[in-house]
This record gives structure tokens, sequence and C-alpha cells, in this order.
């Protein structure tokens, strides 16, 4: 085989053998996504069992008057969550989610239980679409979460969303306490594998 030939054949065998972007060549990359699909469900599902336990006369109340209302700290915590990985630009908003800070109180009054679980449960329900789409150079790459921010790393956003929402979930359990509400138990099973 002449050379001029070859150079042909050995650039599409290169081209054919590379990992389309969607794919994760990196094995530890995909078990971090995967590994954090999972713990999200769980944070998902605990998130909405401390919302559903105050009831919707709680959802004005605040343990101290510096802070927010129970109602506004779910919202925040669901807003935070849209921020976080609508910085991916993999997905739109669904409408639902698309509110700025002037037309939050409009869009999810803080003191509507049914609006702000209705905002809750759709911006983890975006979180876990993204996810579903996301790709190791999505993961691996930086991106601007808001103007001015620092430029962060996919991985770099998967743990502050599950701190933020940790550390929030956390305040509103304070806010049942207060209320002499039982708060429901928090569910840690380990991944099988």
């Amino acid at each position: 085989m002449k050379r001029r030939a070859v150079f042909p054949v050995l650039a599409a065998a290169a081209a054919s053998a590379a990992p389309p972007d969607n794919q994760w060549p990196t094995p530890f990359a995909k078990a971090f996504r995967d590994s954090f699909i999972e713990h999200w469900k769980d944070t998902r599902e605990y998130s909405l069992a401390v919302l559903d336990a105050m009831p919707p006369e709680g959802y004005t109340s605040k343990p101290n008057p510096a802070q927010m209302s129970f109602g506004e700290q779910m919202r925040h915590h669901g807003a935070a969550n849209v921020v976080y990985f609508n910085a991916f630009g993999l997905l739109p908003l669904p409408e639902i989610l698309k509110t700025t800070r002037e037309t939050m109180n409009q869009l999810v009054p803080a003191d509507n239980k049914a609006a702000v679980r209705k905002y809750v449960e759709a911006s983890f329900d975006y979180v876990l679409a993204v996810l579903d789409k996301l790709s190791e150079r999505d993961l691996t790459r930086t991106h601007e979460m808001w103007k001015g921010a620092p430029p962060h790393s996919g991985t770099d956003i998967f743990l502050r969303a599950y701190t933020h929402t940790a550390h929030h979930r956390g305040q509103a359990v304070v806010y049942l306490r207060v209320q002499g509400i039982k708060p429901p138990t928090w569910k840690f099973e380990p991944a099988a594998g």
C-alpha cells in the first residue's frame, strides 16, 4: 500500500475509534456521575418529605425574624438547583422554573405550599434530566454559573449543589422542630455493587 493511501485509512480508523462526545471514556467519571444521580434521587425524596411535613400555615414561620420563612427557604433551595444545573446549558428551563428574583414572589408565592412544592419538585426533576444528558466533557470543562462568578467545573457544580441542598434542608428541619413537628427520617442506603 502506498503511503498516500495509508494516511486516509489511518485517519478514518482514528476518527471512528474516538468516542462520541456523549460517551464516558473514563470509568471513574461515569461512576461519579451515576453515583451522584442516585444520591440526588435520595436528596430529592428527603427534601420533598421535609417540605411535605410542614402544614400550609407553617410556610410563613421563621425561627428568627432575620431568617427566611419556611416557604422562602424551600423555594430558595429549588432556585439554587436551577442556577447550578442550568449552567451546563444542556436543557431549556421548563416554564415553571423560569423565574427571576423580581418575579419569584408572584410566580411562586412562599406562603403557598402547593406552589412551593410544585416548584421545588420541578427543580429536582430538571437536575435529573440534565444529569441524564450530561457527558464526561460537561463534567470536566468549566462553566459560568452567573455573570461575575468564577468558572466552575462540572464536579464543582455537583458538590456545590449537593452541599447547598443539604445546608438549606437542614435549616428547614429546624423550622419543623420549632413548630413541634418531628422531621422525616433520612434514608441512607449504600449503593449496591
